[in-house]
């Protein structure tokens, strides 16, 4: 098949979306399928040595650097005919998400989307004079949904939020973001207690990986970690991920005076977050807004015990039997920490998480199972009249 992917996000931006479409991509080439991608332009001086990578125009997100808004008006429109797509699939609502649309019904073509974001979750972003109300942005998700030919949501938790927001439950096919195990399988070459020596050798290392932004209540975690701190000192936390809250949580850090048993990486590489998943002893998670959680699972492909807390799509794989993580209800500082300094202290329950983690994401969530069920869909689509 001749595959039209379209995105406003993607490497070397460091995201899930980001993530999940290079995974894609390279598993359906593998399999001798032509992916062809429709991304915004990186930087000016950046060269994406890929003939199947189509760059637009773009501009930084006034709010969010690391973000890019793409501007769909490019001479590479006119090289999308000559492409014989058999089917596009977007990955969010705006201007590349608008363009796969407009390409779809210029070469009637079927038009399959996933909901890889909580939009509503993030309009914290935004000044309030231009800030719109959660229900608008919950009205404009449906009705992106609606123009699409199915909607791929990551969990059964997303599929039941999208119906509630007005999208048929027909319309919509769940399917997780799939992991490369094979990454997972290479040896450390980011070795933490060198580069970081206030790592000791005998400290055990929690770990949190992903954008620093408010959302994922790092704050919170930090909170935790000091309650830890008081019955562990051989802990420390490494915090890996660039974003606009870094400084307020340095300065939380100081404040509660753990600032000497925490580590910010800054954003690494996927080679050196891999790194750390193995070198961590736990993955510590309480983000609210996951439609998934990629991290959940990346962690957990690692060998690595997740203490998180169950929302949305991160509800749905640590409700799972067997899932290798613990699962929090609520935002409690004592709850949360209380499960971390049992798996501190009982290292047969430890072992026993980490044994179960790296089977259950190989058994549900491999990247090679989750192609399997998009390019099924894609065939439906395409027969489909």
């Amino acid at each position: 098949m001749n595959i039209g992917m379209f995105s406003d996000t993607y490497l070397p931006q460091k995201n899930g979306v980001a993530t999940a479409i290079k995974l894609y991509k390279d598993e359906m080439e593998k399999r001798g399928h032509n992916v062809y991608l429709f991304v915004p332009k990186y930087k000016f001086d950046y060269k994406r040595n890929d003939d199947k990578i189509f760059e637009f125009p773009a501009v930084k997100f006034l709010f969010e650097k690391e973000q890019r808004i793409a501007l769909p008006f490019s001479p590479e429109i006119f090289k999308i005919k000559e492409l014989n797509l058999d089917i596009i699939h977007s990955h969010d609502p705006f201007s590349m998400g608008i363009l796969a649309r407009v390409v779809s019904r210029m070469l009637k073509l079927k038009h399959v989307a996933t909901h890889h974001t909580m939009y509503d979750y993030y309009l914290h972003y935004l000044p309030s004079i231009v800030r719109p109300q959660p229900e608008f942005v919950q009205k404009i998700i449906k009705n992106w949904c609606l123009k699409t030919d199915k909607i791929i949501a990551p969990t059964d938790n997303i599929k039941e939020t999208l119906v509630e927001y007005g999208v048929p439950s027909e319309h919509i096919v769940t399917i997780p973001t799939g992991i490369d195990l094979a990454s997972f399988d290479k040896p450390i070459n980011w070795d933490l207690k060198k580069e970081y020596p206030q790592i000791k050798e005998d400290d055990r290392i929690l770990l949190f990986v992903g954008r620093l932004g408010k959302e994922k209540n790092i704050s919170f975690l930090l909170k935790v970690f000091k309650k830890v701190l008081l019955e562990e000192i051989k802990v420390k936390f490494v915090i890996v991920g660039g974003g606009s809250e870094k400084e307020e949580l340095e300065k939380l850090a100081m404040e509660l005076n753990i600032a000497d048993n925490v580590i910010f990486t800054g954003s690494q590489p996927r080679e050196k977050v891999i790194d750390a998943y193995k070198q961590a002893y736990l993955f510590v998670f309480a983000s609210y807004t996951e439609t998934q959680g990629l991290v959940i699972l990346e962690s957990m492909a690692a060998g690595t015990p997740v203490v998180a807390l169950g929302k949305l799509g991160v509800y749905d794989i640590l409700s799972q039997e067997d899932a290798g993580g613990i699962m929090i209800k609520n935002l409690n500082e004592v709850d949360f920490s209380n499960e971390i300094l049992k798996l501190l202290k009982e290292s047969s329950t430890y072992e026993e998480l980490k044994e179960k983690a790296k089977i259950f994401v190989k058994n549900n969530y491999s990247i090679e199972k989750c192609v399997d069920m998009i390019l099924e869909l894609y065939k439906r689509e395409i027969l489909t009249v």
